[in-house]
């Protein structure tokens, strides 16, 4: 037996060996077996790597804060080196390589390292590493692509190194579990998930629940629930039951007599005292949303990281600023909500999946949001100087400022007297398509001011739309794929199955969706004006395909929200995927994010793909309208893919 131990011990030494001796080239650490608390230097020789001139550095830790470290490279020939400390509570950890939006993804493997303890990875390296590659985070922060695989085979080697850690790392085990088709995972998880009901600890039993309910078994669920509740009436779920009673209401009386009954039951401490300030930042929002600015004080005074503030009080004040009302309230809370984040960027701090460096950009582009919102504010009082003051560096600051940004830009140079440079500012947005309809006003007002009628004014503003329609249509075709569609038959509204290849020979327009996704519901004006556009067109189809919902009995709420806006889209309902979920023809067609569309060409493959929301009505219809017109006729798609290969030499 002592030699079986012996080679035993071996083996996963030479486990970890081998995974090091891995390690790239390109990235060097110095050392093999980096530890807690340890000076890790680094080299990095972009040659071969698809990052040109000076690449910017992150090290992204894996544990339960998920921190992140800024990393300063110096060159030295054809190297960079870099520096950083890894934190006592870190198990593993992958350095990010990133020259603008081109990444080193090392080949799709990722710099991913582990952390050791006595020259052997800690507890929870190998399981940590594997969630990352598993649950999409390394493609999210890295481009490193899930590899279920490889994932697999990190969880083995983690239990058997460190058996103890199975009960931390479950739930995701369970998931790749039953994410792989091998002969025996449905017995073990049927056996895991056994044992599981029989535990009489309280963790091991809101993994039960928490599986139940990923697997959509709402009644198990509920009856697992139960037993923890009779069995531990003080204990997490009933914790975390009463934080969710408190996040959900609304009245911010009924609101502040639950906080104050939470408090009564889990004191405030050192562990839970961030959700507690979270819990204040909502009583300061539900208070200031019912007018009640004594309330809000209260609890905003309490705080101690003020930072979230900013977003509340944006939030209270630009629905007055667009409807005219309380402006001198609104101004109010609109510059606290700039002092504040002035004051958080004075003092950065990191914060999950964030560094300093990170965390002080983000505040950056708040600061903008924010400051637009208090230009307009201050446009709307006719304070058009100091208006100007904020609006123009928002606009200088922003490297593509969308149709807003640039709509108050023009108004308020305009309202400013300067009315040549606000012309120049909308004849610029028009013609790189970003213009609205409130732009095309001012441009209209502006012209006839200057040439004393609207004589000729379509023909001068046709012009701009041309030159956009012209710059868009050459972007789109760099853009141009040629990949067959994966086929699928999903059902309507009416319980009308409608296939793809029923729809051959007409350009199909996919747009994946779901009713908690704020940029679908943003885009859908735009989209409908889309479907006006093409509803005589029997050649030109849209689908909207109903994904990732959550629960079970969802389609009355599909079906409300889509009547209660009156839009006449052609809804089809996903259907439930290998992973439980409404989910099988969007992961058919691998969508990361929604919305996503795809536009399919009169032979069945997808020509377009467009993730994310335009930014105006205005902006989605030329998108769109450009992608089909591009597909009117065969001949036409021709072209362009013609044109594609020429500028590209494929």
């Amino acid at each position: 037996m002592k030699n079986l131990k012996l080679l035993s011990a071996l083996l996963l030494t030479l486990l970890a060996q081998s995974a090091f001796a891995q390690t790239p080239e390109r990235l060097k650490l110095s050392t093999a077996n980096p530890a807690v608390n340890q000076k890790i230097t680094f080299t990095y020789d972009t040659t071969g790597s698809n990052l040109g001139g000076k690449p910017e550095a992150t090290v992204h830790f894996l544990e339960k804060t998920y921190p992140v470290s800024d990393v300063e490279l110096s060159q030295d020939g054809k190297l960079f080196k870099g520096e950083f400390i890894v934190p006592a509570t870190a198990t593993a950890f992958f350095v990010r390589l990133a020259n603008g939006k081109n990444i080193d993804n090392n080949g799709g493997k990722g710099y991913i390292y582990e952390v050791y303890k006595n020259k052997k990875p800690v507890e929870g390296a190998y399981a940590n590493e594997a969630y990352l590659i598993q649950s999409g985070m390394g493609n999210y922060f890295a481009q490193i692509p899930a590899d279920i695989a490889r994932a697999g085979e990190l969880y083995k080697k983690e239990f058997a190194t460190n058996p103890k850690s199975e009960k931390e790392h479950l739930i995701n085990y369970l998931t790749y579990l039953s994410s792989v088709k091998e002969p025996g995972n449905k017995e073990l998880i049927d056996k895991k998930i056994a044992a599981l009901g029989t535990s009489k600890d309280e963790k091991d039993l809101m993994t039960l629940s928490n599986w139940y309910a990923r697997q959509r078994k709402a009644a198990q669920a509920d009856s697992v629930n139960a037993i923890i509740k009779a069995k531990f009436p003080k204990g997490e779920l009933a914790k975390n039951e009463a934080g969710m009673a408190f996040n959900k209401e609304a009245d911010p009386v009924k609101k502040e007599a639950l906080l104050n009954d939470y408090l009564a039951k889990y004191p405030e401490n050192k562990d839970n005292a961030g959700l507690i300030d979270n819990f204040r930042m909502q009583m300061a929002s539900a208070y200031l949303k019912a007018g009640n600015d004594a309330g809000y004080q209260k609890y905003a005074t309490q705080m101690k990281d003020k930072s979230n503030l900013a977003s509340v009080l944006n939030s209270v004040a630009w629905p007055m600023a667009e409807k005219g009302e309380n402006l001198e309230k609104a101004a109010a809370y609109s510059k606290q909500s700039l002092d504040i984040l002035d004051a958080a960027y004075a003092d950065p701090k990191p914060a999950m999946f964030q560094s300093v460096k990170q965390a002080k950009g983000n505040n950056r582009s708040m600061y903008n949001m924010f400051a637009d919102t208090y230009a307009f504010i201050k446009y709307k009082q006719g304070d058009y100087n100091e208006a100007l003051k904020y609006q123009q560096k928002v606009y200088e600051s922003t490297p593509t400022p969308d149709a807003e940004i640039t709509e108050h830009y023009a108004l308020i140079l305009s309202g400013a007297g300067q009315t040549d440079k606000a012309k120049q500012i909308i004849e610029k947005a028009l013609q790189d398509g970003k213009g609205s309809t409130a732009l095309r006003e001012e441009l209209k007002k502006i012209y006839v001011k200057q040439k004393g009628s609207e004589a000729g004014f379509d023909a001068y503003a046709g012009a701009f739309d041309k030159a956009a329609k012209e710059k868009a249509r050459e972007e789109l075709t760099k853009s141009m794929i040629n990949e067959t569609a994966p086929t699928f038959a999903l059902k309507d509204f009416d319980g009308k199955e409608v296939s793809l290849a029923s729809l051959k020979g007409k350009v199909v327009i996919l747009d994946f969706w779901a009713t908690w996704c704020g940029p679908c519901k943003a885009s859908f004006p735009g989209m409908q004006l889309a479907v006006n556009k093409y509803k005589d067109n029997p050649n030109v189809k849209f689908l909207f395909i109903d994904t990732w919902e959550s629960g079970d009995n969802y389609v009355p709420g599909v079906k409300k929200f889509i009547a209660d806006n009156k839009y006449t889209f052609h809804v089809l309902i996903d259907e439930k995927g290998s992973d439980g979920r409404q989910s099988k023809v969007v992961s058919s067609y691998k969508v990361d994010g929604i919305p996503t569309k795809f536009v399919i060409d009169q032979t069945g493959n997808i020509r377009f793909k467009h993730v994310g929301f335009s930014g105006t009505d205005e902006g989605v219809l030329n998108e769109v309208s450009n992608m089909i017109d591009m597909l009117a006729s065969p001949a036409a798609a021709k072209a362009d893919i013609k044109t594609k290969a020429i500028s590209t030499g494929k």
